[in-house]
């Protein structure tokens, strides 16, 4: 399953996410070209990329299927002040410490729906039926 882009093509931040998309193109080139050494190896496998279902979904399109950064905490497996420095995203904040959330830059729901569609037709392409 390959990453989508995350952020539109027409940026909405004064952030520069275009390393964002170009990691998502990188990682979904690396990855056909692995499924297809299997393939050819005789494995059976399939790619589902989910770059074209995610466009004009990303970060500043109009239908967003990826969170922002979102602030956390936001439950227990989430970033909390205190946690170790090396693992915890958190800024100083007048009264308290604010953490990026696990939901960052990570599928919304209709994104998980999405990424669910990608893969249930690329399982139906390879001729998978379930166990």
């Amino acid at each position: 399953m390959g990453y989508p882009r995350l952020v539109g093509e027409q940026p909405c931040v004064t952030a520069d996410f275009d390393a964002l998309n170009q990691l998502a193109d990188y990682f979904r080139d690396r990855q056909k070209a692995k499924v297809a050494e299997l393939k050819q190896a005789g494995t059976r496998v399939g790619f589902a990329d989910a770059i074209p279902a995610f466009r004009g979904h990303g970060i500043c399109e109009g239908d967003e299927w990826i969170n922002r950064a979102v602030a956390g905490p936001n439950g227990d497996g989430d970033f909390h002040d205190g946690d170790p420095a090396n693992q915890a995203p958190c800024l100083p904040w007048p009264g308290e410490n604010v953490c990026a959330s696990l939901e960052s830059f990570h599928p919304k729901n209709a994104g998980t729906a999405g990424y669910a569609r990608v893969m249930e037709q690329e399982l139906a392409d390879i001729g998978y039926k379930g166990s």
